[in-house]
């Protein structure tokens, strides 16, 4: 009889105990799975703000000597080595190297399909351009192709690439209105009749731009920054 009383099985309670640890197993096995799906997504999207700021540094750096509206393809341009432009054999002063282009006119994108494109800065210069969205068609229909607009220099390309990729959450999910991205370069010399705004004397250039990319995600408390010069001009 004692025997048979050890393997009689489990009671109400015993029962009710492990059903209760199991429970609690699940429900911690599940905020793990959540957890990890939330730190891939987050994981994704800052691996893909690192390759879109280098994609941005590496576009100026490319066209460091392509000049701003200018078509290199018909028109016969000579740049000096302190910068100065000259277009058919006429020094123009509005013309305009790719970094200086960027130093006159920032780069500015709004969060959320608030795309502003290129805003003019401290050469009060203005942007045709500026503003024109194509990421969607009417009616929601599919983005467009990121190439679909062609302007006649590399410089304005870029602009319009940047503004498509960078414009909304095409790439990049847009979580609150702090999720910015910008594009902001710096003149450096030790010149102030050259630099109106940043001088130091260490600089001997005619003109160091530096440049600074910042992408804000997840509502701005995630921020990606990168600093690197991205052209300079020797003095005569």
């Amino acid at each position: 009889m004692n025997k048979i009383k050890n393997i009689l099985g489990l009671t109400i309670l015993e029962g009710l105990v492990s059903t209760a640890i199991v429970g609690i197993g699940f429900i911690a096995i599940l905020q793990m799975v959540n957890y990890s799906v939330q730190s891939i997504d987050t994981s994704g999207e800052r691996t893909k703000a690192n390759y879109l700021v280098s994609m941005m540094a590496e576009d100026v750096i490319g066209h460091k000597n392509s000049i701003y509206g200018i078509d290199s393809l018909v028109d016969k341009v000579a740049i000096g080595i302190d910068g100065t432009v000259t277009v058919n054999q006429e020094e123009r002063e509005n013309a305009r190297k790719f970094s200086d282009h960027l130093y006159n006119t920032e780069f500015f994108s709004g969060a959320c399909g608030s795309t502003q494109g290129l805003l003019a800065t401290a050469a009060g210069d203005t942007d045709p351009d500026a503003g024109n969205q194509g990421n969607q068609g009417p009616d929601n229909s599919p983005p467009t192709s990121i190439y679909g607009t062609q302007h006649k220099d590399g410089p304005s390309n870029k602009d319009e690439k940047w503004r498509q990729i960078l414009g909304e959450s095409r790439y990049l999910k847009c979580r609150g209105d702090r999720d910015i991205k910008k594009l902001k370069m710096y003149k450096i010399c030790r010149w102030e009749d050259t630099c109106t705004t940043y001088s130091d004397s260490a600089i001997n250039d005619n003109g160091m731009y530096i440049g600074r990319i910042q992408v804000n995600m997840n509502d701005g408390k995630k921020r990606k920054f990168l600093y690197f010069q991205a052209d300079f001009n020797t003095r005569k």
